[in-house]
Formats: structure tokens, sequence, C-alpha cells
């Protein structure tokens, strides 16, 4: 895999979330988009401005910026931020017909709901900060890669949210490539990407009892000498909480991870 791709786009364009994330892994690129991490800011379950910090931070982590379809007032945003920071940025054209989407210069970007001054203003590296609310937090939390079980799946947005909730970031994989993009990408690419995905966080957070798949996740952070919690999942079928435990308390989902269990640090 290139670099990570922090992937910025207008909310007009959030039923395309799924299928610009798959292009840019069949591209060779890891996506980060916010709109597939954190859905539409989590269902509005968590404060709104938790979300912009994440995402500012997330920005940070990204080796380029990819820009599709026209530019609204936080995609924008997200560009300014970028060149701040010296990250690349690129700009994609969607044909909303066929689908596709094709690279295009920066003097064929198209404006949503941006003055072309304030465009010309960003363009020419002034700043920002004063005009719009985003650029007041220069707050930045650690990121987090939540790791658990395909049987905890539907609990994705409830372990996003208590990460968010400990300022923390989480990257969760299940959402980034939900269901796996359909099966749109070689599963391949997904795992590499994944494997990309840990390596950019802080620590890793595991949620509920261990699968195969969790225990190599493990071993990666273990590798890269990253901190790594334990969290147990109590449910009633209706709500949700995480309590955090000790490692030698997890629970193993099978006899064969149960043989190796002794092996994690």
């Amino acid at each position: 895999m290139d670099s990570v791709a922090f992937l910025s786009f207008s909310k007009r364009n959030f039923y395309l979330r799924s299928q610009i994330s798959a292009f840019v892994l069949q591209n060779n690129h890891v996506p980060i988009s916010p709109f597939m991490n954190f859905d539409y800011n989590l269902s509005g379950i968590v404060n709104k401005d938790l979300i912009r910090v994440a995402n500012n931070t997330l920005i940070d982590k990204a080796g380029t910026l990819w820009v599709f379809g026209e530019v609204s007032d936080g995609v924008l945003v997200e560009i300014f931020l970028a060149m701040k920071r010296k990250i690349p940025v690129r700009y994609f054209n969607i044909d909303n017909k066929s689908g596709i989407f094709q690279e295009i210069s920066l003097d064929e970007v198209r404006l949503e709901d941006v003055s072309p001054w304030v465009w010309e203003w960003v363009q020419s590296g002034k700043n920002l900060a004063r005009w719009h609310p985003r650029l007041r937090f220069n707050k930045k939390y650690p990121i987090i890669y939540p790791a658990y079980s395909k049987k905890n799946f539907y609990w994705q947005m409830h372990i996003s949210k208590f990460c968010i909730e400990k300022k923390s970031i989480p990257l969760n994989p299940f959402m980034l490539f939900r269901y796996f993009l359909g099966d749109s990408v070689p599963r391949e690419k997904v795992y590499k990407a994944n494997r990309r995905i840990i390596s950019l966080c802080d620590e890793l957070w595991v949620f509920g009892d261990v699968s195969d798949g969790m225990y190599e996740e493990i071993k990666q952070m273990e590798l890269i000498g990253k901190p790594i919690k334990y969290f147990k999942i109590n449910d009633n079928k209706k709500t949700v909480n995480f309590r955090k435990i000790d490692k030698q308390n997890a629970i193993f989902e099978d006899e064969l991870i149960n043989q190796v269990k002794n092996q994690i640090k």
C-alpha cells in the first residue's frame, strides 16, 4: 500500500462514501474517510466538536488528502489544514451517472457553497482561523485501533462512541471498511490497509472475546511496542457498556486461541 489518504467530500456525496473508499483502495492507498469512520457524526450520539477534533487530528496523520466532487465549506477547511501542514492535495471529479472518479487539475475544481474569493484566499496560503469554527480547535487526541470480533459487529458505533467520549479517536475497521466494502475490492487489499491503519494508531483497545483475527492484530501492536488495553463488553441486548480488565482476564473465542493465549505479553 502507498500512503494514507484522508478523503474529503461534501455531505451531498455521503451516499458515495463506500464507492470512494473502494476507489482509493483499488489505487493502492489506505482510505481514511470521516463519513465511513464516523458515519454521519455518529448519528448525533456524541458532541460534534469531538468529531471535529478527531478529523483535524486524522488529517495530520495522512500522507495525502483526496478531494472528491465540489468543494463545500467543510471540504475547504480540510484543504486549508492539509496545505498548512504541507500535505499534498489531489482533486477528483464525480460522474454521478457512471459513478466514475476522474482526477482533475486545480483549475477544474468546482465550488459548492464557497465564495470564489475565499477559495482564492486559501490557495494563496492566507489564514482562515477566524472564518470557520472548526479551525478554532487546536487539541489533538490519541488515535485508537478498536479490535473486536465480527460477533460484536453490531456494537461498532457504541465502541466508537466509547472511544470518543474517552477523548480518543477510533480508527474503527468495521466502519472504515464496512463490511469489507461489499467485496468490491480484493480482500487482501483490505487486510493490507488494515495493517497499515494499526501501525498509525497510538494504542490498541481490545473489546470482548478475542478471535483469531484480533489475536493477529494484538501481535502486530506488540511488535510495534505500543500500549494494548482490554475491555469486557457487558450487554443485555438493549444497552451496552465497556469495563476495563486485565489482560489475564481476557476471554478467547475458541480452543485454538486458548493454546496461544500465554504468548500474548
